[in-house]
């Protein structure tokens, strides 16, 4: 009965989320980055391509100190168009918060590196963030579903790459999927008023991270598992640990419990693959030691996750999976209904895909989106 209850609970959450507004804070505006401090030629074959780069780069931590990230670029196997190749950049999906957990410390980027391919042969430079804190280049704790941090060092990475490589051009255009479709709208949002020397056309989100800041308030101790949210718990501990790290004052430790901060603790260094393991048999309640539901922690929460819905200069589209159970579609409805009330025009495409089937049709929908707002 507990569990019909939250998850009746969670019914209603997503009926109202369409209407409930909330202001996004926006963090003071951090130095540009994207210097290149480092570029290194991948061994051919590398990801499929003999034309792989990973780029080390400048780029502002979340409180906006100057850090440095790394990236994949993968360029066509051709000459160069008149003008220079535009650009596609991919935001990926969860991979962990740990600094081994990065593409760039892939054998291959084997998840990945056919979504660059498929840019290429698109006709596209393709570049691909590792995010803040992936990668051995990147110091600290990966701020996991930042959308400031998230938008800055995929921006940056299109900078650094540019000026690694004059053969691109300021054209450019993102699409991500998961945390990655969090990313890119976060990015699309951001992009003009961050590198308006960049020409930036667009933005494609796959099963966008959305409304997390209305879930976490929900969670309380006892909560038991919700079966319908796949991997809930691991992900809560994730932001848990990403807004412990990065946002000084937040006060997270205050409310877990004391397996809840062994969780979290852990996993701050792992990859997402071993996330499973370590909140086995735990519900989000097990993290914590009260609700998360009062106003400084909710403000904490709105300023680190929440999607924007206003202000978006160029066109958006939003694919989205009806059998996904990672990021379950009534939440993806509800962040288009915050656009729609917002005034915000979209492109929306609903497919017959799970979380991970959504990389076959929905990214090829995503992609034939940016080459028609890129050409």
């Amino acid at each position: 009965m507990r569990g019909l209850v939250w998850r009746v609970r969670l019914v209603l959450l997503v009926s109202v989320l369409a209407v409930v507004g909330g202001a996004v804070a926006t963090p003071a505006t951090a130095d540009p980055g994207g210097d290149p401090v480092r570029v290194q030629r991948l061994p051919d074959g590398w990801g499929g391509t003999n034309r792989g780069f990973v780029v080390t780069y400048r780029t502002p931590a979340l409180d906006g100190r100057p850090t440095t990230a790394t990236g994949l670029v993968f360029l066509p196997d051709a000459p160069a168009p008149d003008g220079g190749w535009p650009i596609v950049a991919w935001d990926h999906g969860t991979n962990g918060l740990g600094q081994q957990c990065g593409l760039t410390s892939s054998a291959g980027a084997p998840y990945d590196s056919p979504a660059l391919l498929q840019i290429n042969r698109a006709g596209y430079a393709a570049v691909a963030p590792d995010y803040l804190g992936l990668s051995p280049a990147s110091p600290g704790v990966h701020p996991y579903q930042s959308r400031r941090a998230g938008a800055t060092v995929t921006i940056d990475l299109v900078r650094a790459a540019r000026r690694a490589f004059p053969e691109l051009s300021a054209r450019w255009g993102v699409i991500g999927v998961s945390e990655g479709g969090h990313v890119a709208l976060s990015t699309g949002h951001l992009a003009s008023e961050y590198a308006p020397e960049l020409d930036f056309r667009g933005t494609a989100a796959l099963a966008p991270a959305a409304n997390l800041e209305r879930l976490i308030p929900l969670a309380r101790p006892g909560m038991p598992e919700v079966p319908a949210l796949d991997g809930l718990t691991g992900i809560i501990a994730a932001v848990l640990a990403g807004i412990e790290a990065n946002v000084p004052g937040a006060g997270i430790d205050g409310y877990l419990s004391p397996e809840g901060r062994r969780i979290v603790g852990a996993v701050r260094t792992q990859c997402v693959t071993q996330w499973t393991e370590t909140a086995a048999n735990h519900s989000v309640g097990d993290l914590l030691s009260r609700p998360l539901d009062d106003p400084a922690i909710v403000a904490v929460l709105n300023d680190y996750l929440a999607i924007p819905v206003t202000g978006y200069r160029q066109p958006l589209f939003i694919g989205q999976g009806v059998a996904d159970m990672s990021v379950p579609l009534p939440l993806t409805l509800a962040l288009l209904a915050e656009l729609s009330s917002a005034g915000t025009p979209y492109e929306f495409a609903a497919f017959d895909a799970d979380h991970m089937s959504i990389m076959k049709d929905g990214f090829t929908a995503g992609l034939r989106f940016l080459q028609r707002v890129l050409s």
